[in-house]
C-alpha cells in the first residue's frame, strides 16, 4: 500500500521486530488491509515478536480506518498478546493530535506488553534493548 510498508528486521534478542513505518500520505483502505493481513502473519509464525510504529511521517488517519484498527486490535487481542513480546511507537516531533489518536486506540486495545510512545529514536532503540550510542547499523536506528 502506497502509505505503509511493513517488513521484518532482525533483532539479538527478540528474534525479529515488526516494522510498520507509514509515509506521508492518506491512511487507505488498503493500507488498513496490508496491516491486519501482516500481523496476522506474523502471529502465524509461531514465534515472540517486537512491534515498531514508525508514525514520523503517518497523516493522522480518519475515524473509520481508526475504528477499524481497533475492533481488528480487540478481536485479536488474545493472540497478539501471545505472540507479541514488546511495542513502540516512534512519532514525529510535536505531533499532539496523532499523539492523541495512538494513546486512545492503545487505551482502548490494552495491549499487555510493555509499551512506549516517543519522538525519541534513541528511547525507542532502548525500549528494544539496543545501545542508543551505537553506530545506527540496525533498522531501528533510522
Amino acid at each position: 500500500a502506497g502509505c505503509l510498508t511493513m517488513h521484518f528486521e532482525a533483532h539479538p534478542t527478540l528474534g525479529a521486530v515488526l516494522r510498520m513505518e507509514a509515509a506521508s500520505a492518506p491512511i487507505t483502505d488498503e493500507a488498513i488491509d496490508l496491516l491486519e493481513r501482516y500481523s496476522l502473519r506474523a502471529c502465524e509464525r509461531g514465534e515472540k515478536f517486537g512491534v515498531l510504529w514508525d508514525l514520523r511521517q503517518c497523516q493522522v488517519p480518519g475515524m473509520r480506518q481508526t475504528w477499524r484498527c481497533i475492533r481488528w486490535g480487540t478481536e485479536h487481542k488474545a493472540t497478539l498478546d501471545a505472540r507479541m513480546e514488546t511495542l513502540a511507537v516512534l512519532l514525529g516531533e510535536d505531533d499532539r493530535l496523532l499523539s492523541s489518536v495512538v494513546g486512545f486506540v492503545l487505551k482502548v486495545c490494552l495491549p499487555a506488553v510493555p509499551t512506549l510512545v516517543s519522538n525519541d529514536v534513541a528511547a525507542v532503540r532502548r525500549h528494544f534493548g539496543l545501545d542508543a550510542a551505537e553506530p545506527q547499523r540496525e533498522a531501528l536506528a533510522t
